[in-house]
């Protein structure tokens, strides 16, 4: 019943996703990228992969980036609440969270070789923070 939900929620941020980088700033949220502040919703250029993470909180894009480039993405919410998620190149997952239950941190690693086989696919979901993390094809 709790992966029910898990992708019930999944879908949900997925049919809501639109860019917009001007809710971050309404919404008073920041996010960090290996340790420096992003002012403004950021699309990494082609880096010629075929994999790229998508961050987004309540559907707004907040980053996207290559899978391939290893980085460290803190978004932190207005009310000090924050996640933390590791590109390292090979997997992509959610470090940590402030989040009560961690179920995002708990759903693991996605990897170019799971991709396929993980119940939510290459979604990573924090559905207290509405933080959703994806692994897509370009």
């Amino acid at each position: 019943m709790k992966r029910f939900f898990c992708l019930l929620a999944a879908l949900l941020l997925l049919a809501a996703s639109t860019a917009c980088a001007s809710v971050r700033s309404d919404l008073g949220i920041t996010v960090l990228v290996d340790g420096a502040v992003c002012e403004d919703e950021v699309v990494s250029p082609d880096s010629g992969d075929d994999l790229r993470v998508r961050i987004t909180i309540n559907g707004y894009l907040l980053i996207d980036l290559p899978f391939s480039q290893p980085h460290a993405v803190t978004v932190r919410l207005i009310n000090n609440e924050e996640n933390v998620v590791q590109i390292t190149g090979e997997k992509v997952y959610m470090e940590s969270s402030t989040c009560d239950n961690q179920d995002c941190v708990m759903m693991g690693e996605v990897t170019r070789d799971n991709l396929e086989m993980r119940v939510l696919g290459g979604y990573i979901i924090c559905l207290p923070h509405l933080i959703s993390v994806e692994v897509y094809s370009v």
